[in-house]
C-alpha cells in the first residue's frame, strides 16, 4: 500500500444464513466505526447504510430485524490495489432511524467470532498418549464448522497425557483454557483464529508507521500504553508488530497527586516504555470511515517490545 489516496469502500452483507447469496452496498453512504479490545473481547463492527430502500432492509434484516448470523465482510483499498479485509463476521442485531427528515439508515451491528461464543460446543474424546498440542489442534478443528480459518497458530508442547482427554461443553470456553495453560494469547478477528506467546507478538509483517505511510498527529506515550493515529490500514493486526516514528512522540504529566507521584512514571518514561529501534506490538485497534466524508483513520494502543507492560487501560482490561 505504497500511496494512501483515492480510498475504496466495499461492504457485502448475505441476505439469509447459510446461503450464498449476497447484496453489494458499496455504492450506498457508508459509515463504520470496528472496536477491537483483547483477546476477552469480540472483534465488533457498527456499520451504517444510508437512504436505502425499505425493500432491501426488509430483505437483509426481515420486516422485525429478526434475522441474524447473516455474514458481513467490509473491504478497503487504495487506488488500484486489491481490496482487503478490515472486517469479517456475524451480524447479531440491526437498527433502523433517520438522521433527519430526507435521510435515512439501517445499522448493522456485528462481531467476528460470535457464532463460537453464542453457539459452539465440543464433543470429542481423545486417547492416553495425545500431546498437548495435538489437543490443541484438535479444538481448533472444530472452529470450521462455525466458518472460522485456521491462521497463525504456534505449535504447543509435545508432553503426552498419561490418561485418555474427554472435552464436552462450551468450545470456546475450552480453547480459552488450553491456550491460557500454554501462555497464548488468541482471538477470532475476521473470523480467523490466531495464537501468539503472551507479552510477545505473531508473525504478521511488521508495519512501517510514519507521516509517509499515513500516520496522522504524533504518536502520544500514556500509562496505557502507545496511542498513534494513521489512515486505514487493513494489514494492523492485533498482536501484530509496528516501527513508529518516534521523532516528535509526545508524553503526558507524571500524576502529582498525594498517594500517586512516582506510580505511574515508568509507563510514561519513553526510556522505560519504548525501545530504540522504536518497535511496539498492537494490543487494540479502532477503526472509523466515512465513504463519503472525512473520516478514514485507525487509532492503535501499542506495547513497547521488551519494555514496560502498562497497568491499565484498554490492552489490560479492555475498557477505556
Amino acid at each position: 500500500m505504497s500511496e494512501q489516496w483515492l480510498r475504496k469502500l466495499r461492504l457485502t452483507v448475505q441476505i439469509d444464513e447459510g446461503q450464498p447469496q449476497a447484496l453489494d452496498l458499496s455504492d450506498f453512504h457508508i459509515y463504520f466505526h470496528i472496536n477491537q479490545a483483547t483477546t476477552e473481547t469480540p472483534k465488533a463492527a457498527e456499520i451504517y447504510i444510508y437512504n436505502i430502500s425499505a425493500n432491501t432492509m426488509n430483505l437483509l434484516c426481515g420486516p422485525d430485524n429478526q434475522k441474524v448470523n447473516n455474514q458481513v465482510v467490509l473491504e478497503v483499498a487504495y487506488g488500484s490495489d486489491p481490496f482487503e479485509t478490515i472486517f469479517k463476521g456475524n451480524v447479531f442485531h440491526f437498527r433502523r432511524g433517520r438522521d433527519n427528515p430526507t435521510d435515512t439508515w439501517l445499522c448493522i451491528l456485528a462481531q467476528s467470532g460470535g457464532l463460537v461464543k453464542k453457539y459452539a460446543v465440543v464433543n470429542k474424546s481423545l486417547p492416553a498418549g495425545t500431546t498437548i498440542n495435538d489437543v490443541g489442534q484438535a479444538l481448533i478443528s472444530e472452529l470450521g464448522v462455525y466458518g472460522i480459518e485456521m491462521g497463525n497458530v504456534p505449535d504447543m508442547s509435545n508432553q503426552r497425557y498419561p490418561r485418555g482427554r474427554v472435552m464436552f461443553g462450551s468450545l470456546d470456553f475450552k480453547i480459552k483454557g488450553l491456550f491460557e495453560e500454554n501462555n497464548l494469547e488468541f482471538d477470532y478477528s475476521d473470523d480467523v483464529f490466531d495464537a501468539y506467546p503472551i507479552n510477545q507478538f505473531s508473525t504478521f509483517p511488521l508495519q512501517i508507521i510514519t507521516a509517509k505511510t499515513g500516520m496522522i498527529g504524533m504518536p502520544q506515550l500514556t500509562s496505557e500504553g502507545l496511542r498513534v493515529t494513521t489512515l486505514i490500514n487493513p494489514k494492523f493486526k492485533k498482536g501484530g508488530r509496528v516501527q513508529v516514528d518516534m521523532t516528535n512522540l509526545q508524553t503526558e504529566g507524571y500524576d502529582i497527586n498525594y498517594g500517586g507521584q512516582g506510580v505511574d512514571q515508568p509507563y510514561k518514561n519513553p526510556k522505560l516504555a519504548t525501545n530504540a529501534a522504536g518497535i511496539f506490538v498492537i494490543q487494540s485497534i479502532e477503526m472509523v470511515g466515512d465513504n463519503r466524508g472525512t473520516e478514514w483513520y485507525s487509532q492503535l494502543v501499542c506495547t513497547g517490545l521488551n519494555a514496560t507492560v502498562p497497568k491499565s487501560g484498554i490492552s489490560i482490561t479492555a475498557v477505556e
